[in-house]
């Protein structure tokens, strides 16, 4: 998931679910999947959790929340042999450690975990629900936390069994979808993405209708994890939603579809009153890949927000079989933003339009390396007699990468020759 749409629907599922859409990657061994290592280390006894949920509720709620977001992930130096670690660490503190992201299955652990579903600090019921998932919890039991006549406690199952990915329960987070508090049917929503059944997708699309923005945008980001091409042409009406967060949800998950129809209407979305709305039509439009897409991404290049403009100019270079660069990509080498610069020169460089040699040849005596290695990726792509002399010069780059990479480039020319 990008990053839009993460903040717009941890904005919506409110505080007590800031940590319910974020899932970090972990820092994972190269030998061991993430499922490999929860099975591999046993999970916290109930004296373990006890001394964790009450220390994470009298500490700092920001302190909570970052330590929240890092349980279940590997953990640095665990699976290295104390590499990395500092000296004074002890092998049994690494081990007490590891097992916080392991399977829980003590019996009472797991009923501490249930009893802090109802507990008034959001973060402490969060990371509750979080190991809670990670659980030997029968799914009747969860499948009655869901129901329970607590809302507070209904979210948190609903997180736990999201972020457990407990097909089980399914049909029960369905019928949350009509909880009368929306918190608690958004977070249903957000858990029934997380689990991804086709099946699921008509409950979705009624959630994606209803009354409160909050289960609207939910249940279109659960359709986007679930990629089902029935939901397209409602989430194409979302475009025209009149929340900019539903039309930015929308734009962003279209791209994920490889739909046809979808290119128009985000093609469209380029002109949306909104800039959230419009980098998330440009990536999903260098996602779904038609060439045709380049002149509407070409002039979103002149648009008065920067982050555009980059969301534009990368998709340009994911464009299938595009040979001819629009103009505003030339222009935008010479723009005072380092991060768009790249992104232009990275597109030029799969496009490799003859036409904007002499632009990348002027990139060859740019200060900054990476845009000079672009430069010459590009002119090995372009391949005629003036990108071998460009090419040729760049032989002399005072910067080995830059050398290396026209020795390279020059290679790639006498192969197409």
């Amino acid at each position: 998931m990008r990053a839009l749409p993460v903040l717009l629907l941890s904005a919506v599922l409110g505080a007590g679910a800031v940590g319910a859409v974020v899932k970090l990657s972990p820092a994972s061994p190269p030998w061991a999947s993430h499922d490999d290592w929860t099975h591999r280390h046993a999970g916290p006894d109930s004296g373990r959790v006890a001394i964790l949920l009450d220390a994470l509720g009298k500490t700092d709620p920001v302190v909570c929340e970052l330590l929240g977001d890092q349980i279940g992930n590997f953990w640095s130096g665990g699976e290295r042999g104390g590499v990395g670690r500092f000296a004074g660490t002890s092998a049994s503190l690494q081990v007490t450690k590891d097992s916080i992201g392991g399977r829980i299955t003590d019996a009472r652990a797991i009923e501490r975990l249930v009893a802090e579903l109802s507990s008034p600090n959001a973060c402490v019921r969060r990371v509750a629900s979080k190991m809670l998932g990670n659980s030997a919890i029968a799914p009747a039991r969860l499948n009655a936390l869901l129901s329970d006549a607590s809302p507070l406690v209904r979210e948190a199952a609903a997180h736990a069994a999201g972020d457990g990915e407990v097909h089980d329960v399914l049909a029960t987070l369905e019928k949350g979808l009509d909880d009368r508090i929306p918190a608690v049917a958004a977070m249903n929503a957000w858990a029934i993405g997380e689990i991804e059944d086709h099946a699921s997708v008509p409950v979705l699309l009624k959630g994606m209708h209803g009354p409160d923005p909050k289960v609207r945008l939910a249940s279109i980001w659960s359709l986007g994890q679930i990629e089902d091409a029935r939901a397209v042409a409602d989430v194409i009406g979302s475009l025209r939603d009149a929340d900019p967060n539903i039309r930015a949800m929308s734009a962003d998950v279209l791209g994920k579809f490889e739909q046809p129809s979808a290119i128009a209407p985000l093609e469209r979305a380029l002109g949306d009153a909104d800039a959230r709305v419009r980098v998330a039509a440009a990536g999903s439009l260098g996602s779904l890949s038609a060439a045709s897409s380049a002149a509407a991404l070409g002039r979103a290049l002149d648009d008065p927000e920067i982050e555009v403009q980059r969301a534009a100019a990368e998709a340009l270079g994911d464009l299938d079989e595009l040979h001819e660069a629009p103009q505003g990509l030339t222009r935008a080498l010479a723009s005072k933003d380092a991060e768009l610069r790249h992104r232009a020169a990275q597109a030029l460089a799969e496009i490799a339009d003859p036409a904007t040699t002499a632009a990348l040849v002027g990139l060859l005596s740019d200060a900054d390396r990476d845009l000079r290695k672009n430069a010459v990726e590009a002119l090995g792509h372009i391949g005629t007699d003036a990108a071998v002399k460009g090419l040729t010069r760049a032989l002399s780059d005072k910067d080995p990468e830059v050398r290396k990479a026209a020795v390279e480039a020059l290679g790639e020319t006498k192969d197409h020759g």
